[in-house]
């Protein structure tokens, strides 16, 4: 007979900056922007959103909607994703509504067409793809986390920048620098790209949203066109100092309930879980040491797409029956990224899981168990683990759970 662990369930607290007033401050620097700027009355301005699922993202982009509109001027709503939601215009929809964007309430129309112009080359002859629907707009805002990239490294990572190049870029942009990336550093190629984006259509500037570890809106900058490639390493150096981390750094299994695009470009942040530096195993350079990793199944807002689970060593049935294997195959092809889309051990339930993992760790695991890497206040950590989370959290509450390994894991 197996002896699971005993688990703890743990409440752990982050002490971090918020903005209280989110609406005032974006009516703040949406009125920035705009003042450096003589539109017409009736004038289109375009607001470019992507596929994550940004902490307060749909009450942002309802208050900057509402801003452009009293300042006389029609807003439309752009997805700024690459090859997300299957790279179609109703996936792309699908996305934003299933981030809580409601198109109807905000009376406007989303222009979600994937083609795309080449507006420009980089010194390396990379084509800068840009989407047609935000090359027709008087003016073009985006909004977008700023943080650090699952995989990329550098001073320019996940952000304005990147959303400017990759997401307006559409599918066809999305594939052209990935597929660059694979001999040029991201990071230069990015900003070169940015900068013939900024020169030749009619950005605006940006709101930069930065996340505190408890997910919610830590800062919100407003960065104008002309300084969007000079500030953004700032911004992502502040941004890194505020990214949540695992309690532990040695972790035999680690238990993620739930994937999704909305919580990571690669469904769980590798900067969270210690895969960043290597698709599969951890390295010295991550975080954390994560030996093993076991998905238990998928977000309703990532509306199939899996793209990650590759990098896990288990999964269920469940999990499996979830995925759309046609969305998740598209986008991490585009990514240069397939193995992100490979299916991991399928095991029956979670107590098969936890009986492999013991065959390959020994009986005294290190196990911690999460809903998924974008919400990290309570964890369930075993006996083993937890005398080192105190130490390294001594604020943090833990609680036993009994009959934790019963028929199923309690989940969140």
């Amino acid at each position: 007979m197996v002896n699971f662990p005993t688990m703890y369930r743990v409440k752990r607290q982050f002490d971090g900056p918020v903005v209280d007033d989110l609406q005032t401050e974006v009516k703040t620097s949406i009125n920035a922007l705009l003042a450096n700027h003589k539109f017409v009355p009736g004038a289109k301005i375009g607001i470019a959103v992507g596929s994550r699922g940004i902490a307060s993202l749909a009450t942002s982009i309802k208050a900057i909607v509402l801003e452009v509109r009293n300042s006389g001027f029609k807003p439309f709503l752009i997805p700024a994703m690459g090859s997300h939601g299957g790279a179609t215009p109703a996936g792309q929809r699908q996305i934003l509504q299933n981030l809580g964007i409601n198109f109807s309430e905000l009376n406007m129309e989303c222009l979600a067409e994937m083609s795309t112009s080449v507006i420009g080359t980089t010194s390396d002859d990379v084509p800068v793809h840009f989407a047609q629907t935000a090359m027709g707009m008087d003016g073009l805002l985006i909004c977008n986390r700023i943080k650090p990239h699952t995989r990329f490294t550098g001073n320019v990572q996940s952000g304005l920048l990147k959303m400017m190049t990759v997401g307006l870029g559409k599918e066809n942009g999305a594939a052209t620098y990935h597929r660059a990336e694979r001999e040029l550093e991201f990071d230069n190629l990015i900003r070169e790209a940015a900068g013939i984006i900024i020169e030749k259509t009619p950005i605006i500037g940006g709101i930069a949203l930065i996340e505190n570890q408890s997910k919610q809106i830590a800062e919100l900058i407003s960065v104008p066109a002309h300084e969007m490639i000079d500030r953004e390493p700032a911004l992502l150096k502040r941004a890194s100092e505020l990214v949540p981390r695992l309690p532990l750094q040695k972790i035999d299994l680690l238990i993620v309930d739930e994937i999704g695009k909305e919580v990571s470009g690669t469904g769980m942040d590798t900067n969270v879980v210690g895969r960043k530096f290597n698709d599969h195993v951890s390295h010295p350079q991550d975080w954390c040491q994560t030996s093993l990793i076991y998905i238990r199944g998928l977000t309703c807002a990532t509306a199939g797409n899996a793209t990650g689970i590759g990098m896990a060593e288990f999964t269920n049935p469940e999990a499996v029956a979830q995925v759309d294997w046609v969305k998740t195959r598209i986008n991490s092809i585009t990514a240069g990224h397939p193995t992100a889309a490979m299916c991991p051990v399928i095991l029956d339930d979670d107590k098969a899981v936890i009986e492999a993992a013991m065959q390959i760790a020994g009986e005294n695991l290190q196990i911690l168990h999460i809903r998924n890497t974008a919400q990290l206040n309570e964890v369930y950590v075993s006996q083993s683990g937890l005398e080192e989370l105190q130490q390294l959290e001594p604020s943090c509450i833990s609680s036993s759970c009994d009959n934790y390994c019963g028929e199923y894991l309690h989940g969140f």
